[in-house]
C-alpha cells in the first residue's frame, strides 16, 4: 500500500523531529486499538505497511484487508 493510500483511510501523520533527523509515520486509533505504519524512513518503492501497535505478529500490507480491517473495528466500537 502507498503512503496516499493511507492518507485516503484517514490516517494521522506524526512528525518526530525532537530526536535528531525529521521523520514521520501515520496512526489510526479505534478505541484503545491503534494501527501503526512504519516511519518513512524504512520505507522502500512507497511500499508502506501496518501494524497493530504493540503487536510483532500482525501486519497488513494490502490496502483492501486493512479497510475491511478498519470496517469490522469502526462498525463493532463500543462507546463507553
Amino acid at each position: 500500500m502507498t503512503e496516499k493510500d493511507l492518507l485516503d483511510l484517514d490516517f494521522t501523520r506524526v512528525v518526530d523531529d525532537a530526536n535528531g533527523p525529521s521523520y514521520h509515520y501515520y496512526t489510526y486509533d479505534v478505541g484503545d486499538l491503534c494501527l501503526i505504519s512504519q516511519a518513512n524512513d524504512g520505507v522502500k518503492n512507497d511500499e508502506w505497511y501496518v501494524d497493530i501497535l504493540e503487536s510483532n505478529s500482525i501486519r497488513f500490507t494490502s490496502r483492501t484487508e486493512l479497510e475491511i480491517l478498519m470496517t469490522l473495528l469502526i462498525n463493532n466500537y463500543i462507546e463507553e
